[in-house]
């Protein structure tokens, strides 16, 4: 019988030769290969001693096993080795399995903070070897930098862990700004809000006035009745009291006033152009509006009213503070009534006054019309509705006709006229 030397391996690799009875010492939890040298033709059976400790996973029969190691304790592992001529030879070794280190990290303050600020994190274990996974080898870790932080502990024996992690976030502090727009007296004057701030903070911003106001918003506004100059702070805060504040002047100015005149002060449909001239003081307009739907950006525009009744003329002015007033003013356009009505005519054909009928200004503005013609003894001779359509005279004598013409002009009114015509052959 001949002694075999046992050779030991860790995972994967070889690890190291040892001959019988010495002592292995290994992590629980792992696996572990374990072999000896090859003989051709040779079956190798494996035995552990203590089997609660370790179990055999793979390989028994073959040069190389792979053990479980499930608990710490000791155990004997025994390879017994059986030639092709039948001759036996077998060793042996001691493998102690050692529970992991003991280690646990805990934090000293708050897991999340403001930019600046830090943590602590504390490594509590009886062990000397260990680092961090950022590469600190002290204790107590300080943290400025939001991260997943864990420590790796190693024994005596080589066995190592890693502690329970811990989560920090660090918020960014805001970067507070904003805008001011409108300055004027009387108007909105607004508080927009441009301020940087990370994106996963809760914040709550504060406006502070000069005359003791406070405003509670994101963007806000205020109407000052005084012009004059003004002071705003602005404050933001998250959260986790994360702060930043700034404070800006501005001036509130007083509002130009907007006028104008218009001439002639008659207007009317035969005259309908009117001239108007911007008389505001340190102001230019921004829009006239006719109340026709037109309007103009005109100094001192022109315009004309076709049609006749009341419209509302607005100016609008803005200084070069951007500050703006409108002025309105009522602008009467006057209807000419024109009506001409011929007292003869002459229907022979000769294409020089062969109709009669009423001719005027605007007649197609007309909502109602009627014309009629009558003969000496009151009968109707010609009626119509269409103020184009002229009578002919066709079939009738010469003689004297009388007419009445019936409108409802374009602003309503009700209007009657009457006459008569002579008819000449």
């Amino acid at each position: 019988m001949r002694k075999i030397g046992l050779v030991i391996l860790s995972i994967l690799v070889f690890a190291f030769n040892l001959k019988a009875q010495n002592i292995v010492h290994l992590c629980v939890g792992g696996s572990h290969d374990f072999g000896i040298p090859l003989t051709a033709g040779s079956v190798y059976d494996w035995n552990i001693q203590n089997s609660s400790i370790a179990t055999i996973v793979s390989g028994n029969g073959t040069e190389q096993i792979t053990i479980d190691l499930n608990s710490i304790g000791l155990f004997k592992l025994i390879v017994e080795e059986t030639n092709q001529d039948g001759c036996l030879g077998y060793d042996s070794i001691i493998v102690e399995v050692h529970d992991l280190p003991s280690a646990d990290i805990v934090a000293l303050g708050p897991l999340t903070f403001c930019e600046g600020e830090k943590v602590d994190l504390q490594l509590n274990t009886d062990q000397t070897l260990f680092t961090w996974n950022n590469g600190v080898n002290n204790i107590v870790n300080s943290i400025t930098i939001s991260g997943n932080y864990f420590a790796t502990v190693t024994d005596n024996y080589g066995c190592s862990v890693n502690t329970n992690s811990i989560d920090v976030l660090v918020e960014e502090n805001p970067n507070v700004d904003f805008t001011i727009d409108g300055f004027c007296v009387g108007n909105p004057t607004s508080f927009v809000n441009k301020s940087v701030v990370d994106s996963s903070a809760v914040m709550n911003y504060s406006w502070y006035l000069d005359n003791g106001a406070i405003l509670y918003h994101d963007s806000t506004g205020y109407i000052y009745n005084n012009i004059g100059d003004y002071l705003v702070s602005f404050v933001a805060i998250s959260d986790i009291s994360c702060k930043d504040s700034i404070s800006k002047g501005f001036t509130i100015f007083g509002n130009p006033e907007a006028n104008f005149t218009y001439n002639p002060f008659t207007i009317s449909t035969l005259y309908p152009q009117v001239s108007f001239s911007n008389t505001s003081l340190n102001a230019s307009p921004v829009l006239w509006t006719f109340n026709d739907t037109t309007t103009s950006v005109d100094e001192s525009p022109v315009h004309s009213f076709y049609d006749p009744g009341v419209y509302d003329v607005w100016l609008t002015v803005e200084d070069d503070n951007q500050c703006i007033d409108s002025v309105q003013k009522k602008i009467k356009v006057y209807y000419d009534y024109i009506l001409h009505v011929p007292t003869a005519f002459t229907p022979n054909d000769d294409g020089n006054n062969d109709s009669f009928g009423p001719s005027g200004w605007r007649m197609e503005k007309y909502k109602a019309y009627k014309f009629i013609i009558y003969n000496q003894w009151g009968e109707k001779i010609f009626e119509t509705t269409d103020f184009l359509e002229q009578w002919d005279g066709i079939g009738a004598p010469t003689g004297v006709y009388s007419w009445v013409l019936l409108i409802t002009d374009e602003l309503g009114a009700v209007r009657k006229e009457n006459g008569f015509i002579s008819l000449i052959r």
